[in-house]
C-alpha cells in the first residue's frame, strides 16, 4: 500500500505523505488537511477521508475531526492532546480511539505500588 496520496493546489497534484499529516478537521463544504509544514483545504467529506486514508494510522475522533494516531502525545476521555493543541473527543467517537490503539498498562494507586514494593 502506497504511504501517500495527492492533491490537487494552485493547478498541480501535490504529494501528501500520510506520517506528515497531524489532523483533519471539517470546513462547511471542505476540510483543511493540516500537516506538519502546511494545510490545505480540499474539497472532500470525513466520510470520503475514512475511506482513503489507513485506520491503523487515524481515527475519528470527533464528528468534525480525524486524527494521526501517530502524533497524539496523550488523549483521556474528553481530549486527544497533540503538539501545540488538544482536540475535543466526541460523546459517540469515546470509545474508538481506546479500540483502535493498544494500552498496556492501567493506572494503579499508591497503595497498590506500596504493596508490590513490599512482596519484592
Amino acid at each position: 500500500m502506497q504511504s501517500f496520496f495527492f492533491i490537487r493546489q494552485d493547478g498541480r497534484n501535490v504529494k501528501v505523505d500520510f506520517h506528515n499529516i497531524l489532523y483533519i478537521e471539517a470546513r462547511k463544504n471542505y476540510t483543511r488537511l493540516v500537516m506538519a509544514d502546511r494545510s490545505a483545504m480540499v474539497l472532500i467529506t470525513l466520510k470520503q477521508w475514512e475511506k482513503i486514508l489507513p485506520q491503523d494510522l487515524f481515527c475519528r475522533i470527533h464528528r468534525g475531526y480525524i486524527v494521526s494516531i501517530e502524533r497524539i502525545i496523550s488523549f483521556d476521555n474528553k481530549f486527544a492532546y497533540l503538539p501545540g493543541m488538544n482536540i475535543a473527543i466526541g460523546e459517540q467517537y469515546k470509545n474508538a480511539l481506546p479500540e483502535t490503539v493498544t494500552i498496556v498498562a492501567s493506572e494503579t494507586s499508591r497503595k497498590g505500588v506500596l504493596e508490590d514494593m513490599e512482596m519484592c
